[in-house]
């Protein structure tokens, strides 16, 4: 990693030209209209009709000028094509399994974006598809694994194309996407490949990871392999990679799926989830600890424990707040609260309880977010009446840095089905976008968790929401010929079992920095798990929509 060490400074909030409506064509016919009707008339009556005409004018103006603007009004979101996240050219193997072996096979995708507009992808890499035995994760039989995991081989029945987590980027707004700077294949065997690699970047063995880019557009992807963390930093873009080799974070526990954000010149938040309470730390026991560093995350404090259960955290992009959302703690019932930090991490205020959790499945723990001018918003699902019942999506709004709070529930109001993963994202104007998978009950089978049902993505945005906001949710992810795309249908071992996981645990979503779109990260099951029954081939995707606003 570079020497440099970056001072962690406040940088000054931008100043924004207000935005001023034109008036609306409609508004000049009425006028037109009116004028006439006043012209035609005499004396008294025209002097009074002309007055009146130009006073309503006045006021319809700025009554027609403020619909679809208003707070609680839907924002209309015209969605593009869906995009495959690629394989490197040179690693594509037509006899590996793959019924698209040209895509990235992965799960869980994170997606990040900078100042520029420049998107970064990662997502969990398949441990049970890295070798013709299936991997390390999955000996065929039980049996011992012979052949180690390997990248970039032809016939050897691997989807890796590097050692590292999947790290896309994109420098068009989405358009088309590759590998980052340092995250070129490593062609051969686990020990072939870190030398291949140059020991950094893409040679880093990781499984999954996640990214997050500070106010300075500096990147930070910190991978994982549940004890083993890396953190690779790049700039331009994700065009250059400043990391040198391989550099390893002194953490002190294993982590199951690491939480990234960065704030200023150089703060970095991580949140680890180790699974297990932390013994004989700050705040207290906790199966989350919080590591924050101030130097571009090149020294990282200790043991801070964050009691409850599932966990994430947003912070100010410019400014001091940072706000982690949790579980009260490890159970289906009870409550969702959110720790606040008003000086970048360094100290913590006692939770704040935003709203209930009535059977808060794993599926639906609590996701944190705030567009750094006083916005945060947490959203969460729960499935009162089991996992394989109808869910419901929980919204809580806070417009003056939490201080106070709105909650309410946000279910979708014309169909009864399944709401996983609800995830939001919020612009600086405050439209606020929640994303989830779902399944609509009694749609492509009769009943409810039952096999042939489909999911699909959908996606809704309100202006500024308040308590009792109805979001109009549709699917956001559609095919060419206009049918929806299906992520995956449900199998009869799922109906059967009750297993709702065929999409893994999370997706993403982001602004762009003038808010006139929206990008969603997500995965789509296409095909048979060659080594695994009853699972799935799993492709990463992304799509754009283009708000009108």
């Amino acid at each position: 990693m570079s020497d440099d060490i970056w001072e962690a400074e406040i940088l000054e909030a931008e100043v924004y030209e207000e935005w001023i409506e034109e008036p609306l064509e409609s508004i000049e016919r009425r006028e037109k209209r009116q004028l006439d009707i006043a012209l035609a008339s005499t004396g008294a009556i025209v002097i009074a009709f002309t007055v009146f005409a130009a006073m309503w004018g006045s006021v319809g103006e700025h009554m027609m000028g403020s619909t679809g603007t208003s707070p609680g009004s839907p924002v209309e979101i015209s969605w593009g094509d869906s995009i495959f996240m690629p394989r490197d050219p040179e690693c594509i193997d037509p006899t590996n399994g793959q019924d698209l072996p040209e895509y990235g096979i992965g799960y869980e995708p994170s997606l990040a974006i900078d100042g520029h507009g420049n998107m970064f992808i990662t997502a969990h890499k398949d441990l049970r598809w890295s070798s013709p035995d299936g991997g390390v994760a999955n000996p065929i039989d039980l049996q011992p694994h012979i052949t180690p995991d390997g990248a970039c081989i032809d016939g050897y029945m691997t989807s890796w194309d590097y050692l590292a987590s999947w790290f896309w980027i994109s420098n068009d707004n989405g358009t088309t996407w590759g590998p980052g700077a340092g995250f070129d294949p490593t062609p051969g065997t686990f020990i072939e490949g870190g030398f291949t690699g140059g020991g950094s970047g893409s040679a880093c063995h990781g499984d999954e990871g996640d990214i997050a880019v500070d106010a300075m557009d500096r990147i930070y992807y910190l991978d994982t392999y549940l004890e083993d963390n890396w953190i690779h930093i790049l700039s331009d873009g994700g065009q250059t990679l400043e990391s040198d080799l391989c550099d390893r974070q002194t953490t002190m526990a294993g982590d199951d799926r690491p939480w990234i954000q960065a704030q200023n010149n150089g703060i970095v938040h991580y949140l680890g989830n180790s699974g297990v309470s932390v013994p004989a730390c700050e705040n207290g026991q906790g199966r989350y600890w919080y590591y924050r560093s101030d130097d571009g995350g090149q020294q990282w404090s200790q043991c801070y424990a964050m009691p409850g259960g599932w966990s994430t955290i947003a912070p100010e992009r410019t400014g001091d707040y940072v706000f982690i959302a949790q579980e009260n703690q490890d159970s289906n019932t009870g409550y969702v609260h959110v720790r606040i930090s008003d000086d970048t991490g360094l100290t913590w205020s006692e939770p704040i309880d935003v709203g209930p959790r009535n059977g808060n499945p794993p599926e639906g723990y609590p996701l944190v977010e705030t567009n750094g001018q006083g916005t945060v918003a947490v959203v969460w699902a729960d499935c009162p009446d089991g996992p394989t019942g109808p869910w419901d999506i929980r919204l809580a709004m806070s417009y003056d840095r939490g201080v106070t709070w709105e909650s309410w529930e946000i279910t979708p109001t014309d169909w009864e089905g399944i709401t996983m993963y609800p995830f939001v994202s919020i612009s600086e104007d405050n439209v606020t976008l929640v994303s989830f998978y779902g399944i609509p009950f009694n749609n492509t089978a009769e009943g409810q968790y039952v096999a042939g049902q489909e999911w699909y993505l959908y996606s809704g945005a309100l202006r500024e929401p308040h308590e009792n906001d109805t979001f109009q949710f549709e699917i956001a992810a559609m095919n060419p010929d206009g049918t929806p795309e299906v992520l995956h249908t449900v199998t009869q071992y799922e109906e059967d079992n009750g297993d709702v996981h065929a999409l893994h645990d999370f997706f993403e979503s982001v602004f762009s920095p003038d808010g006139s779109w929206v990008g969603i990260a997500y995965q789509q099951n296409i095909g048979l798990h060659p080594f695994e029954d009853n699972e799935e081939q799993r492709y990463i995707k992304f799509v754009r929509g283009d708000l009108d606003v």
